[in-house]
């Protein structure tokens, strides 16, 4: 059953989304915060509601639809998101095509762990992605989905069974000193040193931290807080760091879920035969991927949404 989110219920007052939005254009220094507000106010609660319209009837749909309609939700939800730091959003029509592509036509024996989506030129995903998140897109860039389910920490167990594999490990916060602990397996796995992974944690962060090897276990230091960490945040706040070196990548986990929901929402409308397929013969563990999956997003999506508009 569906339910309502902190910021789902206190956007339905035009009145507070005009204070709201007024803030968040005084803090990154906007010109003329309060006629801005006043201006996208009444859009920008649009887009929160049709949003949770969408998602609402996703929770409640069959699996065959659900893609679509929680696809949508969270676009709508996302573009809200982009008017608290761009009050001129969309300013030109090329922001509102998707931004990636998905493959036309499946091919026989087509898996969904081992599709992948192209990132485009123009559009909202590398729109949303470097003014929302800062992280520049690269044109032709290429998101597998098999490592998109991998940055997500409620699929981990789902890697373990089926594919028999864990990509990501459990991190531990030293309470009585600024370090985390992680298995010397996360070394071994990625057939790093512990110097090699500094280096690229630095890379693709842009955060500098130190790892120190101790018995079976590595100490990890952060000297420096780039533009994210390397950890992965499960639903209830426990850290895992990845074991797979393709997504060792400067990606919010929301975007793997709008990536995610994007190609399966086209496959939904586009590759009908496919879709029957997978949904009624059970000839593959692709569903079972793409339940868990949807589970996560009914569950989590919205509280990763909600970490955009709050910080507490």
């Amino acid at each position: 059953m569906y339910e309502k989110n902190k910021f789902t219920i206190l956007f339905q007052s035009v009145e507070y989304v005009k204070h709201f939005l007024q803030k968040k254009y005084e803090e990154k220094g906007i010109g003329s915060p309060n006629e801005l507000a006043f201006q996208n106010s009444y859009a920008f609660v649009y887009y929160i509601k049709l949003g949770e319209s969408y998602f609402s009837q996703g929770v409640e749909a069959p699996t065959e639809i659900k893609p679509v309609l929680f696809f949508y939700g969270l676009s709508h939800w996302l573009k809200g998101a982009l008017l608290t730091v761009d009050p001129e959003y969309p300013a030109t029509t090329q922001v509102l095509a998707h931004g990636v592509s998905a493959r036309k036509r499946k091919k026989q024996g087509y898996r969904f762990l081992s599709d992948e989506i192209k990132v485009q030129k123009d559009g909202f995903f590398p729109y949303l992605s470097n003014h929302f998140f800062s992280v520049k897109q690269l044109t032709g860039e290429k998101y597998k989905m098999k490592h998109l389910l991998m940055s997500i920490p409620e699929m981990n167990s789902t890697f373990e069974k089926l594919e028999k594999e864990a990509p990501l490990l459990p991190i531990k916060k030293n309470e009585n000193y600024p370090e985390y602990i992680v298995s010397l397996d996360l070394l071994k796995k990625l057939r790093m040193s512990p110097k090699r992974l500094e280096m690229l944690v630095k890379e693709k962060t842009g955060s500098i931290i130190t790892c120190l090897e101790q018995g079976d276990q590595i100490s990890i230091k952060i000297e420096k807080e780039g533009s994210s960490l390397p950890f992965f945040h499960s639903r209830e706040g426990r850290l895992y760091m990845s074991t797979v070196l393709p997504i060792y990548w400067n990606l919010p986990e929301i975007l793997s879920h709008f990536l995610l929901l994007y190609n399966l929402s086209m496959i939904c409308r586009y590759e009908a035969e496919w879709w029957g397929e997978v949904l009624y013969s059970f000839s593959s563990n692709d569903l079972p991927f793409i339940d868990t999956f949807l589970w996560c997003v009914q569950e989590k999506t919205p509280l990763l949404v909600e970490r955009l508009f709050f910080d507490d």
